[in-house]
């Protein structure tokens, strides 16, 4: 009984979707028809865009370090001063290096007078040598001639030994000391270098990004003291999903727009692709390959940003739309009145008589605004605007005002 009671109501159901299904039929052909919005197919210019949110960003950001060990004077410079190549934007403390000026004076001429002493020993030596020498020749003679003992002919000749013996330790002190006098007329140089690197000076012409240091530090070579860049060198970066970037090329047109830019659209041209792409998290959890992409502000763009009373600066978020094709004189019509069909091929309903009629179509550029159509339309059709599941072929629709 059971079984019977649902099946009678499953007939009772599908019965009333039959009736349902003819008056809609029927209020479609005889009545007023459906209401749609439509919309005139137009010729006009279409670009195909990749939108996406870039930060402004410099190709060249010079990071001025500590040059060596040492103490840190209070900085003068504020962020965002400009400063010139070449100018001193943070002293150390050169006490030091001042008294070590002068003390390497005093070395130099004490090492100096040290090698003269060397070298006259040298030169009384080899005097000493050449006499003692002869002495010890005459004696031979004088001891074959059995004129002077055996004793007197040994001992000018230890003297003549020991003469040059103490020759040779003059002359290895004489080589010692050029070599120390050699290393010592390196040392003005190196006090002086660092004397000079007591003024740490801007390796470029630009504005103070960020500054590390405010007070008087003791700091170890290599920490951070200034971040300086060229602001009119301003760039901006996208991060592009690979997808949409494998469509970019170098030279694409780019409109820079946004909130930070004001009403306006700034001019802009991709200047770079990095070759690798890297994996980031979006906002909703989900796994993206995506592309860094570098765009160069048009000439004159900035400074025409400037004239309305705004300026960029380092990391400001813009959005970017770059533009990959373009095409004058095409057949338009909006976005939202394409959509897939049952074999993945692009449709539309066209009116035809009062009717809808349902069209496929081939696409050329597409955009989130309008199609181009190559095919299936022509310019004096009209289309309906996101048709609504009442919307079928053949059925009567009436054009909403």
């Amino acid at each position: 009984m059971e079984l019977k009671s649902n099946w009678g109501k499953a007939k009772t159901i599908g019965v009333l979707v039959v009736i349902a299904l003819i008056v809609m039929l029927i209020y479609g052909s005889a009545g007023t028809g459906v209401s749609v919005r439509t919309a005139k197919v137009i010729k006009g210019k279409i670009s195909a865009y990749t939108e996406e949110r870039g930060r402004t960003s410099l190709p060249h950001l010079y990071h001025v370090t500590m040059p060596m060990e040492g103490r840190v004077l209070p900085i003068l410079v504020e962020q965002g001063d400009m400063v010139r190549k070449g100018e001193i934007v943070v002293r150390l403390d050169n006490a030091e290096w001042i008294d070590a000026t002068k003390e390497t004076a005093d070395i130099i001429s004490a090492v100096g007078k040290w090698v003269e002493a060397i070298g006259a020993q040298v030169r009384a030596g080899n005097i000493r040598l050449d006499f003692t020498e002869w002495e010890w020749k005459a004696n031979e003679k004088l001891l074959k001639a059995q004129t002077i003992s055996d004793r007197e002919e040994r001992e000018s000749r230890r003297r003549y030994l020991d003469s040059s013996v103490k020759i040779e330790e003059s002359q290895a002190m004489l080589q010692m000391s050029k070599s120390i006098q050699s290393i010592m007329d390196l040392l003005p140089g190196y006090v002086s270098r660092n004397l000079e690197r007591t003024e740490v000076r801007s390796p470029v012409a630009g504005t103070i990004l960020k500054r590390h240091v405010w007070n008087e530090k003791v700091m170890t070579p290599g920490e951070p003291l200034l971040d300086i860049g060229n602001l009119s060198e301003l760039e901006i970066t996208a991060d592009i999903l690979t997808e949409e970037a494998v469509r970019i090329q170098v030279g694409d047109k780019v409109e820079i727009f946004g909130e930070a830019v004001g009403d306006q659209k700034l001019a802009g041209v991709v200047r770079m692709l990095e070759p690798e792409a890297f994996t980031k998290i979006s906002s909703m959890g989900v796994e993206e390959q995506r592309v860094t992409v570098k765009i160069s502000f048009a000439e004159g763009a900035l400074k025409t940003l400037q004239d309305t009373g705004r300026s960029l600066g380092l990391h400001y978020r813009v959005r970017v739309k770059i533009i990959t094709d373009e095409k004058d004189k095409a057949l338009l019509v909006p976005r939202t009145a394409l959509f897939h069909g049952m074999k993945g091929q692009w449709q539309l309903y066209k009116v035809d008589g009062g009717r809808a009629k349902l069209m496929d179509v081939e696409v050329g550029l597409l955009n989130d605004m309008q199609a181009e159509l190559l095919s299936g339309i022509v310019a004096t059709d009209e289309v309906i605007i996101a048709p609504e599941s009442t919307v079928i072929d053949g059925v009567k629709v009436a054009v909403a005002m």
